[in-house]
């Protein structure tokens, strides 16, 4: 009798976790006219109270394309997605049609740095930031071939008998890269602490800088002031007081040398936009075993519960996936327990694996979370208005 029981509860038991798994949402389609291949809906999770906004792409649809923008122009500084969305229709060969905010780095201001990305960021072919977190990077090459391989950037400066390699693009100062360089992208002037290392404004480079990059350059100036200004025809090159090597002593003015950048694999070097997050949600459709580990070691699951883990918070999310037809931008809403209080990343990875995504990556959430279609925001976002954001992710339309 006891065995019964207990098989009886063990089968209840495999139904609900069947009912769980299987359990989708609603979707109510919203912008019906917008493309034959493009499809926008607001998504109602129904295991939890979730409302998420969702667009996908045909990747076979010639007059769609993936795009990234850069607030303001320029790392250091801030803008809203409905306003680079606006400023990218401006240009007239193209029009956006659906827009979300983009990948993680600095939103205060900290020392001058406000805007600085924290992973990649390719504009145009433009490489204005280098990858970090490799394996959460999302490419579209000029043919239109999506990447998500991990990526990392192998650059180097030559000077005289002596190579420097060089870590970081465009970046703050960043604990284990001591040489960065920055080029007019940032801004004005590179914020950076003479005390901390010396700076070469190296000039003959022809910019913009790209992922598959090698060119001469000679040095003009050497500077220990720290905060340089970059004009628009010149780069500066930031060497950390930590590296004690002679070679750095050719650094003299008038000296030249070749920089050198390249993405691998080689592959990423043909991309003409990308963008960085942090964490892969999903690879060759699995969630990430991080994810999977941690939601199952949580010893109480409470929908709607905020921690202090990250992963494990309820929170807005922005996620980028796709799978062999399809590009799919999402956001969910949350921090909003009457209309909807957000995701775990576990059960992000788990709504975009059920729509059908195979990869995916994290972009910022929290109040940064914003979803713009024709220039309306359409979704909630947490801080009850449109935040100024550090890059986007578009979808946009070739212009009749």
């Amino acid at each position: 009798m006891r065995f019964t029981q207990r098989l009886c509860t063990f089968i209840l038991f495999l139904c609900l976790i069947s009912t769980m798994t299987q359990a989708g949402g609603k979707e109510t389609q919203l912008f019906p006219d917008l493309s034959d291949g493009l499809n926008v809906y607001r998504y109602d999770w129904d295991v939890e109270t979730c409302v998420l906004y969702v667009a996908e792409m045909s990747r076979h649809d010639p007059t769609l394309h993936f795009e990234v923008a850069l607030g303001n122009s320029q790392v250091l500084g801030k803008e809203t997605v409905r306003s680079m969305a606006k400023r990218r229709t401006q240009r007239g060969d193209r029009r956006v049609v659906v827009a979300v905010n983009g990948g993680f780095g600095v939103l205060g201001d900290i020392r001058g740095y406000g805007g600085v990305l924290e992973n990649l960021h390719i504009q145009d072919g433009e490489l204005i930031t280098q990858p970090t977190d490799t394996e959460a990077c999302f490419g579209v090459t000029e043919s239109g071939v999506f990447l998500s391989t991990p990526v990392q950037m192998k650059a180097s400066v030559q000077i005289g008998t002596y190579t420097l390699p060089l870590g970081c693009i465009n970046q703050r100062r960043l604990d284990g890269c001591q040489v960065t360089l920055y080029t007019p992208r940032l801004g004005e002037s590179t914020h950076t602490n003479r005390r901390r290392g010396r700076e070469i404004i190296l000039t003959g480079l022809p910019l913009p800088l790209t992922p598959n990059y090698a060119h001469p350059y000679q040095v003009e100036k050497v500077s220990n002031d720290g905060n340089s200004a970059i004009r628009k025809d010149s780069a500066v090159l930031w060497i950390s007081s930590r590296i004690k090597d002679a070679g750095v002593s050719q650094f003299n003015p008038g000296a030249s040398g070749k920089l050198k950048v390249s993405l691998s694999p080689p592959e990423w070097n043909q991309v003409r936009h990308a963008i960085g997050g942090r964490l892969r949600l999903l690879k060759n459709g699995k969630i990430n075993q991080k994810l999977v580990d941690m939601h199952f070691k949580e010893k109480k699951h409470t929908p709607g519960k905020r921690s202090q883990e990250l992963n494990l918070s309820h929170e807005p999310r922005t996620a980028l996936g796709y799978n062999t037809d399809t590009l799919f931008l999402v956001v969910a809403d949350g921090r909003q327990p009457k209309y909807s209080t957000g995701l775990t990343l576990y059960e992000l990875a788990s709504i975009l694996l059920e729509l059908g995504a195979t990869e995916a990556i994290n972009l910022d959430g929290g109040s940064s979370s914003t979803f713009v279609v024709n220039d309306e925001v359409v979704n909630k976002p947490s801080g009850q208005r449109e935040r100024e954001v550090l890059n986007a992710a578009f979808i946009t339309m070739d212009e009749d």
